[in-house]
């Protein structure tokens, strides 16, 4: 157990390099693409989400359930890492991999640019307060579980000839890897649940 368990993460990403770029690069575009589509919304729909932001905003006060918005935060982030566990475990579910890693980019894009471009300073001040703490979790996590499972699925075509042992010994080496991100996942949703609508609402006072 403790030989299948122990992870060379150089090995990992030496092995796994090019699957790395790909999966990057998925990202980038979301995040590309979720910037233009800003940028390509009527004034009305501008002033609608920004309507729809600062009712969110005053609603993070006293009223705020931080525990609900925590499990919530922590729930989708679980569903998140699980659906791609369970899609390296299939081949046919490869593009489907990168389309989870190119939505999220796409929101992330979206909210960030958002944000910037309505709000200024004070956007910039929310991303860096309600959005950057998050995120310097979720995103690597995602990104690694994206090329972990990637990986995995093409070892399972390349390795169809493999003995059942090495195939089982492989699944759980992949499947110590998907848990030890879901723990980081459920620490970027605690802190997406907690410490960012504390940050939003302290940042609310000045």
């Amino acid at each position: 157990m403790g030989r299948w368990v122990k992870l060379n993460y150089r090995g990992f990403l030496k092995r796994n390099y090019l699957v790395f770029l790909i999966t990057v690069l998925f990202l980038i575009m979301g995040v590309i693409f979720g910037t233009i589509a800003v940028k390509v919304l009527t004034v009305e729909q501008l002033n609608n989400l920004n309507h729809y932001l600062e009712t969110s905003l005053e609603s993070t006060g006293d009223n705020l359930n931080y525990q609900n918005t925590a499990k919530h935060a922590v729930m989708r982030n679980l569903e998140t890492i699980f659906k791609i566990w369970f899609l390296g475990l299939t081949v046919v579910g490869l593009p489907l991999i990168m389309v989870i890693i190119f939505t999220r980019g796409f929101v992330l894009g979206f909210t960030v640019s958002f944000l910037l471009v309505n709000k200024g300073l004070e956007g910039f001040f929310l991303v860096l307060l309600t959005i950057f703490p998050q995120n310097i979790l979720h995103i690597p996590a995602l990104v690694f579980a994206g090329v972990a499972a990637t990986g995995f699925s093409i070892y399972l075509v390349r390795g169809r000839k493999n003995d059942r042992s090495s195939i089982y010994a492989s699944f759980l080496k992949y499947s110590f890897i998907i848990l030890v991100l879901a723990l980081i996942m459920v620490i970027a949703g605690l802190v997406e649940g907690y410490l960012s609508p504390f940050f939003a609402k302290i940042f609310k006072l000045f």
